[in-house]
């Protein structure tokens, strides 16, 4: 016990020597704890060890990269009626090759999507040199169920770059009023009274013009029958045009006949051929026989028992032998030649058209010219 005495008198001195040498260093005097009846939410004077709170800087607005699309919305109608379809479209301009996708699923608050659409459509770049474009546009169908001035929520739209970069675009909140389908809403009130309407009414006139009309009708078709039944009658017993002459034909057929020109290409068995086409069919229309379907000598037959005059026969005989051998014996004649036959064939239609029709032998019988 005597040891441990003067030990404690030592520290005891030691403490109140180490007080005020704290304080004379710059040290801070101890701080005063507050009562206990204090409330634990009363601020205190004294300086808190913790950091004072300051406001929030906002972050700096990234830019958006060159090839960022231009987003553009818009709603048709701006006032429309409960639960009708309300279109809104969006169109996003960007570069070709950045891709720009609607997300399948969208926020659209008290508003109920219905359906959409999608169109694409390229523009020319605006300068020479520049990036072509493309014109997306998204339209959308939404309708709301409730009354009011009411927002439609920013549609996001999200594009992919060519590097790989994602971008998403924003609209703006647009305004649409949803009014009621009650005319007279918020107020609603009842009409006045009506007197009885008369529902079932004889109208006679109504029958009267039908019945007249059903006559007009009945009356203008009886008249266009007869009228057609008396015009094709009429056309039936109208005689026919009298016939083109054989000999018309056949001059109007050799004129057409361009002989230099088959002259010129040697073509000279289809020039031969058309020649005796020509004076075999009128052969047989000036004399009544089918002359293109006969050989040669079946035609001097048949012209001989039209009782055609003898040289008139031999004549076109011998014109028809000559054709033949060239259309046959591939006979190769002269330019001239061919001119000549074309001429000869004129002289013999002329020659034969001032013949009258052959007429029935007499008793003695001759022939006729």
């Amino acid at each position: 016990m005597r040891t441990r005495a003067p030990r404690i008198a030592a520290l005891c001195a030691l403490l109140a020597l180490a007080g005020p040498a704290r304080a004379e260093d710059g040290g801070a005097p101890p701080r005063a704890e507050a009562p206990a009846s204090q409330p634990a939410s009363q601020p205190s004077s004294q300086p808190s060890s913790q950091p004072t709170s300051r406001p929030a800087v906002p972050a700096p607005v990234q830019p958006l990269p060159e090839w960022a699309p231009k987003l553009n919305a818009t709603v048709k109608p701006a006032v429309a009626r409960l639960g009708d379809p309300v279109e809104v479209t969006l169109k996003v301009r960007h570069r070709k090759g950045v891709s720009v996708n609607l997300p399948l699923t969208l926020e659209l608050g008290k508003f109920s999507e219905l359906s959409r659409r999608e169109s694409t459509r390229e523009i020319p770049p605006r300068e020479k040199g520049g990036f072509p474009e493309v014109e997306q546009t998204f339209v959308l169908d939404v309708a709301a169920y409730e009354l009011g001035e009411l927002t439609l929520p920013p549609v996001e739209v999200t594009a992919l770059g060519p590097g790989g970069e994602l971008v998403t675009l924003k609209t703006e909140p647009l305004p649409i009023v949803v009014r009621s389908v009650m005319p007279n809403e918020p107020n609603p009130k009842l009409k006045d009274l009506t007197p009885p309407v008369q529902v079932y009414q004889r109208a006679w006139w109504l029958i009267y013009t039908l019945v007249g009309l059903i006559l007009v009708v009945l009356t203008t078709v009886v008249t266009l029958l007869v009228a057609r039944h008396l015009r094709a009658r009429r056309e039936r017993l109208r005689p026919p045009p009298p016939p083109t002459p054989a000999h018309v034909i056949a001059l109007r057929r050799l004129g057409e006949l361009d002989v230099e020109a088959y002259i010129a290409e040697e073509r000279y068995k289809e020039l031969y051929l058309l020649l005796s086409e020509i004076m075999r069919q009128y052969v047989g229309r000036r004399w009544g026989f089918d002359a293109l379907e006969m050989t040669t000598s079946e035609v001097s037959e048949a012209m001989e028992q039209a009782r055609v005059h003898g040289d008139v026969r031999r004549r076109f005989v011998r014109a028809f032998d000559a054709w033949d051998l060239i259309k046959f014996a591939k006979y190769k004649p002269e330019a001239d030649a061919a001119r000549e036959a074309k001429t000869e064939a004129e002289d013999m239609v002329q020659d034969t058209s001032l013949i009258a029709a052959p007429a029935r032998a007499s008793k003695g019988g001759t022939d006729a010219a």
